[in-house]
């Protein structure tokens, strides 16, 4: 009896293995039928890293080219401004003997209400030597009110100091506030360096948009840090020397520059991007000088 029973488990094994190995026949069959190649057997991960395949991260990795720019941010309305009346506005307020020693221009409105009012336009200058309009983005200037000192926003033509491009400034007057991605104007009063500076805004409880520094000009932090290094990076070269009024002495807001006994402008390493500050709202008053009955009623009176 014990035989019988030994003979059948045997039997019942080869059952088993012969049904597994037709459907593993089957299984091949089916796979050159719809044109597939046969799957290879599964075989278990080993346990040695060296092993393992490895994935080349560099060669995935884009090639290092400009320092990237962040999304442009949506403009806090109102804002209606035409990037060309902007650009007009902007060679309009430089002159030509300085216009061809820049790349990038920065145009800041310090109005306190208007469609440009409290937004930085950026351009930079075409293969034409044309204006190409960037972006517009929310600043806050100063609050023009009389504190520890008058916190107002100097109106003119700047260049940056790139001896004062700090990633965090704090500051002297304001009890060590906070300036992230400091670039200070390179703008000298009454013989003293001024703390003008483009920096981000640290989270002050007055969102931008709105005037509300101590004379600085606040950026969203992201645009601030784009611009910083983008300057450092890229925006390097020789720039003329502003002109010094004597009387202050202070640097000129107007955009004249020393020139050397040639009259060939005297010329510094610095960063080639202009700062234009101004306390102008914008278009209205384009817009009426499109009005033909307006236009008619300005030229009679």
């Amino acid at each position: 009896m014990l035989r019988i029973r030994e003979l059948a488990g045997v039997a019942s094994v080869a059952f088993v293995a012969m049904a597994v190995a037709m459907a593993i026949q089957s299984a091949h069959i089916s796979f050159a039928m719809l044109g597939r190649p046969t799957p290879e057997p599964v075989r278990l991960a080993s346990n040695d890293p060296a092993a393992l395949p490895v994935k080349d991260v560099q060669s995935e990795r884009p090639a290092a080219t400009k320092v990237q720019p962040p999304p442009r941010p949506e403009a806090s309305p109102p804002f209606q401004a035409s990037p060309d009346e902007v650009a007009l506005r902007v060679r309009e307020s430089v002159p030509a003997q300085l216009y061809p020693y820049f790349d990038v221009f920065l145009y800041v409105s310090k109005a306190v209400a208007g469609p440009w009012a409290q937004h930085m336009f950026i351009f930079h200058k075409g293969n034409d030597g044309g204006l190409v309009f960037e972006k517009a983005i929310p600043v806050s200037t100063g609050r023009e009110r009389r504190e520890k000192y008058f916190t107002d926003t100097p109106e003119g033509l700047f260049e940056l100091d790139p001896n004062r491009f700090d990633r965090v400034h704090f500051s002297h007057v304001w009890d060590g506030a906070a300036m992230p991605w400091a670039m200070f104007l390179n703008y000298t009063v009454h013989g003293h360096a001024a703390g003008i500076a483009l920096h981000a805004w640290a989270g002050h409880e007055v969102p931008l948009g709105q005037r509300a520094s101590g004379g600085c000009v606040r950026l969203p932090p992201d645009q601030a840090e784009y611009l910083f290094k983008r300057f450092q990076a890229e925006e390097g070269g020789m720039v003329p020397v502003f002109a010094v009024d004597p009387a202050g002495p202070t640097t000129r807001k107007d955009g004249a520059i020393l020139t050397d006994g040639t009259g060939q402008p005297e010329l510094y390493w610095g960063y080639r991007v202009l700062v234009i500050i101004q306390d102008y709202p914008g278009a209205p008053a384009l817009v009426a000088e499109l009005d033909p009955a307006a236009a008619g009623s300005v030229a009679k009176s």
